[in-house]
């Protein structure tokens, strides 16, 4: 049995390790051949803010009214909770409280450690400030936009401490410096006001005036994105909102993103920059799904069965059959100055690596020994003494291993835009 441990140097460590380890938890997100890079440059360009760990948009209202009255009373309090204790308590709360609200027994999905009931001894090891803490950012929640929640704790506490510095040297009371606070760095919240009754029937559904509140801030804030441009039309709202993939066959059934890409609104974007986006990403996927194919094929030949080798060199075949047909407009230094504009590096071998499996499928992929190549190498760099294709390993494998889709997160956008959809039509305000 293997098991992961770090040294806990400080919270952006943890952040980092347990993300890994959410991601790990998927179904699917084994990144064995290292593409992700590429993939995530993609979606980040496409829906900023969004992530495949989210789960109901309301946490980015709950989580910013917490940080706005953690400015407003608690910081204030002569011995305030670090940001981070009052997070912890305050988001437990929220949990055990939507719990009771919704009713144990038939939890809507979608509530962050909702399985652990109203058990106040029990908690998530990853928390919604932390999981929603970069689309606050960037929806123009939270200010400045460039730290991380813990940074953002820190400077809080630094504000409070150099504050509490100048009122005893000037002998002042306080408030009665307004530049004590008027520094652009402080830290800011922007969060929508809230009734009375708020925190007594706190629900995972989104309300009217909440829904209304964050579509305006995505909007705002990131306009030229693809997310930002579904939220400035109500009809491509419901487009995305009920978009339904065809039925096809079992091979293709996690290709949602294709027929999304083919969806009214993307035909008609004005942004030829975005559009070109969603077209590119789109064909990411189509090209290198055969090299995840060409993987598992050689991984059941050395540690499967012959019945799935089988069904995977029956999937290569259409492949090669689809990719025969290169997707005509494909240009390899767009989705590299994509990945260079979202500030990733990728390694060299898998540059390498993508842009070879590139050349290879315009020649339709005919020369399998080469591609066999191709990924037998590109796993060993990626994975070492990890390969399952390396020298020695007998690890037995029953089913597909690493990446079988890309759908760059849009099953969580589309329940960020139904949830906004769903709250703008509710009716009566606050007490609907």
């Amino acid at each position: 049995m293997s098991s992961i441990g770090w040294i806990d140097f400080s919270s952006e460590h943890r952040e980092r390790v347990r993300t890994v380890i959410d991601l790990l938890s998927v179904p699917g997100v084994l990144d064995e051949l290292g593409i992700g890079v590429v993939r995530d440059s993609f979606a980040d360009r496409m829906f900023p803010g969004i992530s495949t760990i989210q789960t109901r948009p309301k946490y980015f209202i709950l989580t910013a009214i917490l940080l706005r009255d953690y400015l407003a009373n608690e910081r204030h309090k002569p011995r305030p909770r670090p940001l981070e204790r009052y997070l912890a308590d305050w988001e437990k709360w929220c949990r055990i409280r939507l719990v009771e609200n919704h009713g144990p027994d038939e939890l809507p999905p979608g509530i962050i450690g909702g399985t652990f009931g109203t058990n106040s001894r029990r908690d998530v090891i990853r928390r919604p400030s932390s999981i929603y803490w970069t689309g606050l950012l960037l929806f123009g929640f939270v200010h400045p936009r460039h730290l991380s929640l813990a940074e953002f704790g820190r400077r809080i506490a630094d504000e409070r401490r150099q504050l509490r510095a100048v009122l005893q040297d000037a002998g002042k009371e306080r408030g009665d410096d307004p530049d004590a606070e008027a520094h652009e760095s402080r830290p800011r919240v922007t969060a929508p006001a809230v009734p009375d009754d708020f925190w007594d029937s706190l629900s995972i559904d989104l309300s009217r005036e909440e829904a209304v509140f964050l579509r305006e801030q995505v909007k705002a804030h990131q306009p030229d994105s693809l997310i930002g441009r579904i939220m400035m039309d109500d009809e491509v709202v419901n487009q995305v909102a009920d978009f339904e993939p065809p039925k096809t066959r079992d091979d293709e059934k996690h290709r949602r993103f294709e027929a999304f890409a083919d969806l009214p609104f993307i035909r008609d974007l004005r942004n030829e920059a975005l559009r070109c986006t969603v077209r590119h990403a789109r064909d990411f996927w189509t090209i290198l799904e055969g090299a995840h194919i060409r993987y598992n094929c050689l991984v059941q030949a050395k540690l499967g069965t012959d019945e799935r080798r089988q069904e995977f060199e029956e999937r290569w075949a259409r492949w090669q059959h689809r990719i025969a047909d290169f997707p005509p407009g494909w240009d390899s230094e767009f989705m590299w100055r994509l990945v260079a504009a979202r500030g990733s590096d990728p390694r060299p071998h898998t540059r390498d690596f993508i842009n070879a499996w590139i050349e290879e499928a315009k020649r339709g992929a005919e020369n399998v020994e080469l591609c066999n190549k191709l990924v037998t190498k590109q796993e060993s760099c990626n994975k070492k003494s990890r390969a399952r294709l390396r020298p020695g390993n007998d690890e037995a494998v029953n089913g597909w291993v690493g990446l079988d889709h890309a759908n760059y997160r849009l099953a969580q956008v589309q329940q960020f835009v139904r949830d906004i959809r769903d709250g703008e039509c509710r009716k009566g305000g606050w007490d609907a």
